[in-house]
């Protein structure tokens, strides 16, 4: 056989081969999902956001409430040749207190919504800029949770089933000799240099847990 004749076969049956690779690859997909044209030409979409928290505010330097943005103007160098500049707002991240849910809800608006918003209120500019204040993140200020609050200054907070016991019964040991033999306290959260520590204190761990008080913050 001539080389030029073995060269073209040989390329020939590649091609074939290819062919039915790809061909039994999207046979098997089709057979699977039970429409061919669905895989060769469909695209798979997911959403992404089930589940999760949206923002409501559109990115940007741009205020929550009232939408002010920035706008373009000029400036102008000695010798009064004009470029364009941009001029945004003045946006802050602030807690602004909502009377009715006697919460301090977190809101991205400009300073100038600030004083708005003393005029107007805050619920009725939220409802207009179309803003749920229950879903943002806020401070409670309800009465009763700084009475709770001023009246555990200094304890760690602890889940319900820890404080009701519900842990202590699940896990109790059933033997009696080792309950009679041992002598382990239970664990407590101590706050030390700002952190939480949990652990099995002596009376002298927790006198001196105890004489160190919180660090104030420097400035």
């Amino acid at each position: 056989m001539a080389p030029g004749r073995s060269i073209a076969a040989s390329i020939a049956l590649n091609a074939l081969l290819v062919g039915a690779m790809i061909y039994m690859t999207f046979a098997h997909n089709g057979a699977s999902s039970g429409n061919l044209g669905a895989v060769m030409g469909g695209t798979m979409t997911r959403d992404v956001s089930v589940n999760a928290r949206k923002n409501q505010f559109q990115s940007g330097r741009r205020c929550g409430l009232t939408g002010k943005t920035g706008q373009t103007a000029y400036k102008y160098c000695f010798s009064h040749k004009r470029a364009t500049k941009r001029q945004f707002p003045n946006i802050q991240q602030k807690y602004i207190y909502w009377p009715d849910g006697q919460r301090m809800v977190k809101l991205k608006v400009s300073t100038a919504a600030l004083k708005t918003i003393e005029k107007r209120g805050l619920e009725a500019m939220a409802k207009e800029a179309g803003i749920d204040l229950n879903k943002l993140p806020f401070k409670d200020m309800r009465p009763e949770r700084t009475e709770y609050v001023k009246k555990h200054s200094g304890e760690v907070p602890m889940s319900k089933k820890w404080v009701s016991g519900y842990w202590r019964k699940v896990n109790k040991m059933k033997n009696p000799e080792k309950i009679a033999a041992s002598k382990k306290s239970q664990r407590v959260g101590k706050y030390y240099h700002g952190k939480i520590f949990f652990g099995r204190f002596t009376e002298a761990q927790l006198e001196q847990l105890n004489d160190v008080g919180f660090e104030e913050p420097q400035v």
